[in-house]
């Protein structure tokens, strides 16, 4: 829904990732179960944003005769409107042990190319008329995998953004790459996707490669790469990696790369992490140094990844 206030704020969604479901079917029943009950607490009679998360089996089954006319109907007749996927996770994510296969495939492999285009063509079709839409993805690969896969991993988002221009072009409707940094992947921390972007997306080859596939001029061909691939901001992950939010989005406004999507989630903060406040939290909490100065803290509530035993040691220092 729109946000109402003296400034334009964009418009809020509920992203429908915490629910359970894989096929069409499961996906279907889902928002039939739980979207009426939040729509009535948060917007009442006004519409409802919905960001819906599609795995590859539910986008898939979206290709069937009749079935996204079916989505549409069930989208206009409960007053819920689609500006947003989450295409993050490719397959199940929910009731297993997930880690790093919640990054496969990764943007080195054609695969996930395939499947985010096809949420891009979907998205095309749900997507109201005059609204910007996105889709959220994979930050290029889990960092360990990293090494030999880049230049895949750049040629498959120059292709991608490639698909979103004739998107663009055949139906006005603009959709926009929101690559999600998130602990221990590839795009970690905001300096990391600043590069990325700078010698990787914008680059003089990788300009010319859009202008190729996209039978774009050089200039245009940077104005769409720019305008078709940014990154979706979350907090949470931001906060665990201790960065400051208002410069990190001063830094990605200076370097030209926007901001698709912004996710609002949380994360627990313990002042200081050790044996004792672990214990006091629930957590049992395990550091493991890495090849890459990297620690992680395995708990609970499943894995979260510190950029650095640096960084962690200075704050344990100093809540001391």
């Amino acid at each position: 829904m729109r946000l109402a206030g003296e400034r334009d704020l964009g418009h809020l969604t509920y992203c429908t990732n915490i629910h359970a479901g894989e096929p069409l079917d499961e996906v279907m029943a889902s928002l039939a179960r739980h979207l009426p009950e939040i729509k009535s607490g948060a917007a009442g009679d006004r519409p409802m944003g919905v960001g819906l998360r599609l795995g590859n089996a539910a986008a898939r089954g979206l290709g069937e005769p009749g079935a996204l006319a079916a989505l549409q109907r069930f989208l206009a007749d409960g007053g819920y409107y689609v500006f947003t996927l989450n295409g993050f996770p490719y397959g199940a994510f929910h009731g297993r042990a997930v880690k790093e296969d919640a990054y496969k495939p990764d943007w080195s492999d054609p695969v996930r190319l395939a499947y985010t285009d096809q949420l891009a063509d979907i998205l095309s079709v749900l997507l109201p008329d005059g609204q910007v839409g996105s889709v959220s993805t994979v930050p290029c690969t889990f960092k360990p995998w990293a090494e030999g896969r880049l230049e895949a991993i750049t040629e498959h988002l120059i292709r991608h953004v490639a698909h979103l221009v004739d998107i663009a072009r055949r139906s006005g409707k603009q959709i926009a790459l929101a690559l999600e940094p998130e602990p221990y992947c590839h795009l970690e921390t905001i300096d990391e996707a600043v590069e990325f972007f700078n010698d990787r997306l914008f680059s003089r080859a990788a300009i010319a490669r859009l202008a190729a596939l996209a039978g774009l001029s050089a200039s245009a061909a940077d104005a769409a790469m720019r305008r078709h691939i940014g990154l979706c901001y979350d907090v949470c992950h931001a906060a665990v990696e201790f960065e400051d939010p208002k410069a990190s989005i001063a830094r990605l406004r200076a370097n030209g790369i926007a901001i698709g999507k912004l996710q609002l989630s949380s994360a627990l903060k313990i002042a200081v992490l050790d044996a004792e406040s672990a214990a006091r939290a629930g957590l049992a909490v395990v550091l493991v140094a890495t090849g890459s100065s990297s620690a992680q803290a395995l708990g609970a509530t499943g894995q979260l990844v510190l950029s650095s035993l640096g960084v962690l040691a200075d704050r344990l220092e100093a809540a001391r």
